[in-house]
Parts: C-alpha cells; structure tokens; sequence
C-alpha cells in the first residue's frame, strides 16, 4: 500500500469508527468526522490506534500510522464487502475512509449477528474489536462462497 493523505476529518473518522474514541459532544454524525481542525485533540485516540496496531506510539499521525489506517480500512472494507454483499458494494481500493457506506455497512453487520455495543462506545456503527473479530471468523467461509459462485 502506498502512502496515501487523509485529510484530518477523515482520519479522525477512522480511530472514531475503531472504537478508539468515544463521541465527544455535537457530534451528530459521529463515528463520521466533519471536524478539520489539528488532531491534536486526538492524540490520545491515536495513541490508542498506534498501541492497538504495534506502532510507536506517539500520537502524531506520520506515513505509517496512516499506512496502517489505509490497510485497516481495506481489510475492513473487503471482509464487509464480502459476509454483507451491501449495495453498492464497498470498494476499499478506491476509498479507504471510514464513511457513511462503511459506517453503515457495519450497523447492519451487528444487526444480522446480534453484536451489542460493546460499552466503550453506544453507536451501532462502530466496528469495535468484537466486530472485527468476527468479521475475521466469516470471512474465509464468504471468500469460499465468493470464489464457488464466479
């Protein structure tokens, strides 16, 4: 994966929609972020990210840690893609953000395999680590089915 630049809305979004930040007030669209300013609000969001995913943890948003956000995204992107089948269908190639479709896509997820809020935040769009590691079990099973049905 090549390096690639989010704006700071749409790197927020993404440790908001991991479950390493709770909502904080007005914020309606929460996990979705529409706030531009410094992440330096996030800092500790971030260093819970970096810690999650082996980084340095420093808090600050460099080449790597948003490598390792662009390659979350994908995997979670590709493995909703492949047990939901949503429509559209998620592209993680084209768009690794934390958006509405994804953000909507996991909603539906919790709802189909009756995952709760896991009390680190109470949106049903957020895909906390029960929700990734359950998307981990489905997936060989649906990239099998996938690869039957072509």
């Amino acid at each position: 994966m090549s390096d690639f630049s989010y704006t700071n809305a749409q790197f927020r979004s993404i440790p908001n929609g991991l479950g390493f930040r709770n909502r904080g007030l007005n914020e309606q669209n929460f996990p979705i972020s529409s706030d531009e300013s410094a992440l330096d609000n996030d800092r500790q969001a971030v260093i819970n990210f970096q810690n999650y995913f082996g980084l340095v943890a420093d808090g600050i948003v460099g080449a790597i840690t948003r490598a390792t956000a662009k390659q979350e995204m994908y995997v979670l992107q590709y493995e909703l893609d492949l047990v939901m089948k949503p429509e559209p269908r998620l592209r993680p190639q084209n768009t690794p953000f934390y958006g509405p479709q994804t953000a909507l896509a996991v909603a539906n997820f919790r709802l189909r395999y009756g995952l709760e809020p896991d009390g680190n935040v109470n949106d049903d769009c957020i895909a906390s680590i029960v929700v990734r590691r359950k998307l981990d079990q489905l997936t060989p099973n649906a990239r099998s089915e996938a690869e039957a049905a072509a």
